[in-house]
C-alpha cells in the first residue's frame, strides 16, 4: 500500500501533542525542554495503525512561533494534515500561518480536529466548527472533515480515525522510482552504529549497501541500516518517514537541511528562477532586493528575491523572480519553497522552483519569460528539449538533463526519443540538427580558413584542427562531425592532414622561379649539399621562403635530415641504396668507411647517420652501425 505521511499543524497548546499521544500512544515530546516546559520545541516523530490495519507515519510540529522554522522542516513532504484547533479558542495566529504554509506547500488533503471538545458548550463548539469552516473556505481543503475530539475522555477519537481513513484511501499513487532524495531534519547518532539521519524519503528507494551522497557538502556515504516505523526493514520507499544510519561521515558534519541523495544525480546551486506569491496576509509590499529565509525540505537560508518584472510586489501579488540564495541547496524544478521576513520573522510568500540553476539576471524579456513559461508548464519532454538547445554544440546527456531537472534518466531518454529536430553522438549527448550542422560548418570554415592562409600546405594536421576548436566542439562531436564530412567528400585525408577535396597547394611565378634555384642548388651540390640558410639566401620575404622550404619537404620533392640539411628525394633514395648495398657484403659500416663512401665530411656525416637510424634502416652499436628493421630481409 501506498506510504501515507501525516503532519499536525496548529497553534501552540492547541493539544497537538498530546492528540497524538492518544491516536498513537506514543508521546512525541522527546526533549527534557519540551517535558519540562509543557511544549513542542522541535519535531516529533509517530506511527499510526488504522482500522483497517494499515500502518502510517505522523510527523508532531511544534506550534510556538518562535519554532515556525522547525514546523517547516516537518511540514515539507507530509502526504494529509491533520489540522488541530482547540475547540475553546478557534482559529489563532499560528493556525493561519501554519494553515498558510500548508497552502504554500500545496498539501491538498486534510482532516480537523477540534480538540478540547469536552470543554466547551454546543454552541460554542459550533462558533468554533464555523471559524474553522471559514478559514478553509476557498481553499482545496474546504471539503476537509471537521471532527470534534477530547484526547483526555477519548471522545471523537473514532469518528476521528474513520475521517484519517478516509483521507488516506483518497491518496492519489505515489510514484516510487527515480533517485534518491532524502531532507534531513534529524541526526543523531547510536552506539555501534554510528550517524543516523532521518527524513520523509521524497524520492527513490533506499536499502543497506546502497551508496549515496550528502548535499550540498558532497560528501560519499554508505548506507549501513534502514528503519521505518522503529523496525529494521531491507527497503525503505518513497513516500515513508525513514532512519538512515549511514558510514562514511561523522556526527559533527551532519546537519538538519542537507539532502540524501543518489550519488551525481542532484547539484546544490544558490540562484532560483520561481514563480512567486506573495501572500494576501503579508500586510505590506515585497520589495525588489529584499532578504528573507528560504525553506525548502528541511534547509533553510537566507536570500534575496529579485522581482524579474519590477516591484515591489503587493500582497496577494504573483511574479516571476529569482532568489539568489547565500549558501547552496539542493533544489529541483517544481520543489515548492516558503519565503519568511528576514525580521521579524513571519511567513510571507511561496515560490515553485523553475529553474534549479539560473543565471543571474535583473529583469525579465521575451525570451527568458518563453523559458520559464516552459519549465513552469510544459512537460519533461518540453524542458529537456529546452535544455538540449540550450547546451549548443557542446551537447547534454540524460544524466545532466536529468540533474538539472530533478528527474530520473531513464525517464528523460524515454522523453526524448523521436523529438524531431535532435541528435544522439556516439558518447550518448544529444544536441540539435542545428547545433550539428554548425559544427560541420565550423569545421569546414576552419579547414577553408588554413588552406587560404597557408597556400603551400596539403592542409591542417588533424590534431591541430582539432585544438583549434576544442573550445567549440567537445572532441567527441569533432570526431562524429569530421567522420561524417569525409563520409560526404567535402573534405579529405592526405596523410595525417585534412583538406578540402580540390584544395592544393598554390604556387605564385616568384615561388615556382625560387623552388627552381633551390633545386638548382641542391643537385650541383654532389653529397655536400647546402644548407638551408644558404638555399633561401635571395628570396624575398615576401614569398614566404620558410613555407617554400616546408612544401617542398611534404610534397615529398625532398628528404629533411635535420632543419639545416634537406636531399632531393631522388639523392636521398641514391643514397639509402648504396647503404643497403654495403650492408649485402659487410656486417657493419663504420664513419670512417660512410664518410669514405660519399666524400662528405662529419657535418653531414653525423645528421645523415642519425637520420638512418630514426628511420630504421640503421641502428648504432657503439661506433658502428649495423642493418636496422628496414634493411633487413623480409
Amino acid at each position: 500500500m501506498r506510504p501515507v505521511v501525516i503532519g499536525t499543524a496548529g497553534h501552540i497548546d492547541h493539544g497537538k501533542t498530546a492528540l497524538v499521544r492518544r491516536l498513537t500512544g506514543i508521546d512525541t515530546d522527546r526533549l527534557k525542554e519540551e517535558r519540562e516546559r509543557g511544549i513542542s520545541i522541535d519535531l516529533g516523530f509517530a506511527h499510526l495503525t488504522l482500522p483497517s490495519g494499515r500502518r502510517i507515519a505522523i510527523v508532531d510540529v511544534p506550534g510556538h512561533e518562535r519554532f515556525v522554522k522547525n514546523m517547516l522542516a516537518g511540514a515539507t513532504g507530509i502526504d494529509i494534515v491533520l489540522l488541530v484547533v482547540a475547540a475553546d479558542e478557534g482559529v489563532m495566529p499560528q493556525t493561519r500561518e501554519h494553515f498558510a504554509i500548508v497552502e504554500l506547500l500545496d498539501v491538498r488533503r486534510g482532516v480537523v480536529a477540534l480538540t478540547k471538545s469536552d470543554l466547551v458548550a454546543p454552541d460554542f463548539l459550533a462558533a468554533a466548527r464555523a471559524d474553522v469552516a471559514a478559514l478553509l473556505e476557498r481553499t482545496p481543503l474546504r471539503e476537509a472533515p471537521i471532527v470534534p475530539v477530547s484526547s483526555v475522555t477519548g471522545e471523537g477519537v473514532p469518528d476521528l480515525m474513520a475521517a484519517l481513513e478516509g483521507a488516506v484511501a483518497a491518496l492519489p499513487e505515489r510514484d516510487a522510482a527515480g533517485p534518491v532524495r532524502l531532507p534531513v531534519d534529524r541526526v543523531f547518532s547510536i552506539e555501534g552504529i554510528g550517524t543516523v539521519v532521518t527524513g520523509t524519503l521524497w524520492g527513490g528507494s533506499i536499502r543497506p549497501g546502497d551508496a549515496l551522497e550528502l548535499l550540498p557538502a558532497g560528501a560519499p556515504v554508505r548506507v549501513r541500516q534502514v528503519e521505518v516505523h522503529d523496525q529494521p526493514t531491507p527497503e525503505a520507499v518513497a513516500g515513508q518517514r525513514t532512519a538512515v544510519a549511514i558510514h562514511g561521515v561523522a556526527r559533527a558534519d551532519v546537519a538538519r537541511g542537507a539532502w540524501l541523495v543518489s550519488p551525481g544525480r542532484f547539484r546544490a546551486g544558490t540562484v532560483l528562477d520561481v514563480r512567486l506569491r506573495h501572500l494576501a496576509s503579508a500586510g505590506r509590499d515585497l520589495t525588489d532586493r529584499a532578504r528573507v529565509r528560504v525553506h525548502l525540505g528541511a534547509t533553510e537560508a537566507l536570500a534575496r528575491v529579485v522581482l524579474l518584472e519590477g516591484g515591489p510586489l503587493a500582497p496577494g501579488g504573483v511574479a516571476l523572480a529569482q532568489l539568489r540564495l547565500e549558501e547552496p541547496v539542493a533544489a529541483v524544478p517544481g520543489d515548492r519553497l516558503v519565503l519568511r521576513a528576514y525580521s521579524p520573522a513571519a511567513t510571507i510568500a511561496g515560490a515553485v522552483v523553475l529553474d534549479a540553476h539560473a543565471e543571474r539576471r535583473a529583469r525579465i524579456d521575451p525570451a527568458l519569460r518563453r523559458r520559464l513559461e516552459t519549465f513552469e508548464r510544459g512537460g519533461l519532454r518540453e524542458a529537456a528539449t529546452l535544455l538540449i538547445e540550450e547546451a549548443g554544440s557542446r551537447g547534454i546527456g540524460d544524466s545532466e538533463i536529468a540533474s538539472r531537472l530533478g528527474a530520473d534518466a531513464t525517464a528523460v531518454a524515454e522523453a526524448v526519443r523521436g523529438v524531431s529536430g535532435i541528435r544522439t553522438l556516439g558518447d550518448e549527448r544529444y544536441l540539435t540538427e542545428s547545433a550539428w550542422d554548425e559544427a560541420r560548418a565550423r569545421i569546414e570554415a576552419a579547414v577553408t580558413k588554413y588552406g587560404e592562409t597557408h597556400q603551400l600546405r596539403e592542409g591542417i594536421p588533424k590534431g591541430e584542427l582539432k585544438s583549434l576548436l576544442a573550445r567549440e566542439l567537445p572532441g567527441p562531436l569533432f570526431d562524429q562531425a569530421l567522420t561524417s564530412l569525409l563520409e560526404e567528400r567535402r573534405i579529405t585525408t592526405r596523410g595525417n592532414r585534412v583538406a578540402l577535396p580540390h584544395a592544393g597547394p598554390v604556387l605564385a611565378p616568384a615561388q615556382e622561379a625560387a623552388i627552381a634555384g633551390m633545386e638548382r642548388k641542391l643537385s650541383d651540390g654532389g653529397w655536400q649539399v647546402p644548407d638551408v640558410a644558404e638555399l633561401v639566401k635571395g628570396v624575398p620575404a615576401g614569398q614566404k621562403p620558410q613555407e617554400i622550404i616546408r612544401y617542398l619537404v611534404e610534397s615529398g620533392r625532398v628528404t629533411k635530415i635535420s632543419a639545416d640539411l634537406l636531399y632531393p628525394a631522388a639523392r636521398w633514395a641514391e643514397l639509402e641504396a648504396q647503404v643497403l648495398e654495403h650492408f649485402s657484403r659487410n656486417p657493419s659500416l663504420t664513419m670512417a668507411a660512410f664518410k669514405d663512401r660519399f666524400q662528405i665530411s662529419r657535418k653531414y656525416a653525423i645528421p645523415i647517420l642519425e637520420h638512418l637510424d630514426r628511420t630504421g634502416l640503421t641502428r648504432r652499436e657503439g661506433d658502428l652501425r649495423v642493418p636496422g628493421p628496414r634493411a633487413r630481409p623480409r
